[in-house]
């Protein structure tokens, strides 16, 4: 899992005033001016019925960037000196909304500078985001995310070989339909340089679902051969069960060092779907029971407590956040709990895991994973 912390966003939504028209009675249609002798004769008028206001449709409701929290991952490399990488796009707010059309880019370097760029787009396309989702996997999108391709050419003489330069990206701005933009940062292990600053941006696309598994241990071991792809070796899995829900934690083991990773899985009618994965060196970053975790989110603000998982239950409480993680800590003692949702304004898809903390009570998994 891309370790990143997230924040909130608020969207308006889409609404429709529908108009109301008519009177008491049936109104009549005046019969049309009659001549004789070539004369006009206009027909006794008919008293007009009372009109309400014509309808009027309020501006769908656009993402912002203030709303956004993206992540980028997934590299791939195509024919011809291509790569490509896969862009993760969420909605951080308690409200959906809508990302569309255009994401116009910039490349910049690992400070934040800004890089000679030339973007380009495939296509539009457009995808509803599902609120409140903080914790991001650029590996294991999930509906309610949006994707975005971007791809670049290594060189324009020969692959690697560029007439001009090509240079080193560390992050990515993109300009938010809705007005401001977001920055996704790129993973340690990723490499950006495209030939003379040129990419090409493909549709904002829908995410489903990932990839359906048969155990809990089999979308571990596809997570970690994602997640940790420098890795020399994963072993020693241990499978946690919940309600439709698992996490498997297995040893990650670098050429020199190792740390602990914990996959987190869903379950529904056609398999176990990994949801995230992390490689955390110290407690109280990502959610197992018995143990003591933190509430992350980026900014001020705080996480909503329900009655029951789901976010269909009654809010009870909403704790503060911190990005560090610095915060009060808590203890987990029931989990982990996957709950279908659908967001009632978007119909996407909405479920997550959910996770009680003792005394307190439930709060989703975005909250409990920090970097």
């Amino acid at each position: 899992m891309s370790q990143l912390a997230k924040a909130s966003f608020v969207v308006a939504f889409f609404a429709m005033a529908v108009a109301a028209c008519g009177s008491s009675g049936t109104p009549s249609t005046s019969p049309a001016a009659s001549t004789s002798s070539g004369v006009a004769k206009a027909s006794p008028p008919t008293p007009s019925p009372s009109l309400s206001p014509a309808p009027t449709a309020t501006p769908s409701p656009a993402c912002t960037g203030s709303e956004l929290n993206a992540v980028m991952g997934a590299g791939n490399a195509a024919a011809g000196g291509e790569q490509a990488m896969t862009v993760v796009l969420a909605d951080q707010s308690s409200k959906p909304c809508l990302l569309s059309g255009d994401l116009p880019a910039q490349l910049l370097d690992s400070s934040g500078n800004e890089l000679n760029t030339s973007w380009s787009s495939t296509a539009n396309g457009q995808a509803w985001l599902a609120p409140d989702r903080v914790t991001l996997d650029p590996w294991w999108p999930q509906a309610g995310e949006a994707t975005l391709v971007v791809r670049w050419h290594t060189g324009d003489i020969q692959p690697g070989q560029c007439s001009g330069a090509a240079p080193q990206v560390g992050e990515v701005r993109f300009t938010a339909p809705g007005g401001g933009s977001v920055i996704a940062n790129l993973g340690l292990e990723s490499g950006v340089a495209p030939c003379k600053g040129v990419i090409v941006l493909g549709p904002i696309t829908q995410a489903t679902a990932p990839q359906a598994y048969l155990t809990p241990t089999a979308g571990a071991e596809a997570a970690a051969g994602e997640e940790f792809p420098l890795a020399t070796g994963v072993s020693s899995y241990q499978v946690k069960s919940g309600n439709q829900a698992a996490y498997v934690m297995y040893s990650v083991q670098y050429v020199s060092s190792g740390c602990g990773g914990t996959t987190y899985l869903w379950q529904d009618a056609a398999g176990w779907h990994v949801l995230d994965s992390v490689c955390v060196q110290n407690g109280g970053y990502n959610p197992l029971i018995g143990e003591p975790i933190s509430i992350f989110g980026a900014g001020s603000g705080c996480a909503e407590v329900y009655a029951s998982p789901g976010h269909g239950s009654s809010p009870i409480a909403c704790l503060s956040w911190s990005e560090a993680g610095l915060g009060t800590t808590y203890t987990v003692d029931q989990g982990p709990t996957y709950v279908a949702e659908t967001d009632p304004t978007s119909q996407v898809q909405d479920g997550t895991i959910w996770w009680h903390l003792q005394a307190i009570g439930w709060v989703s998994q975005d909250f409990l994973v920090g970097t």
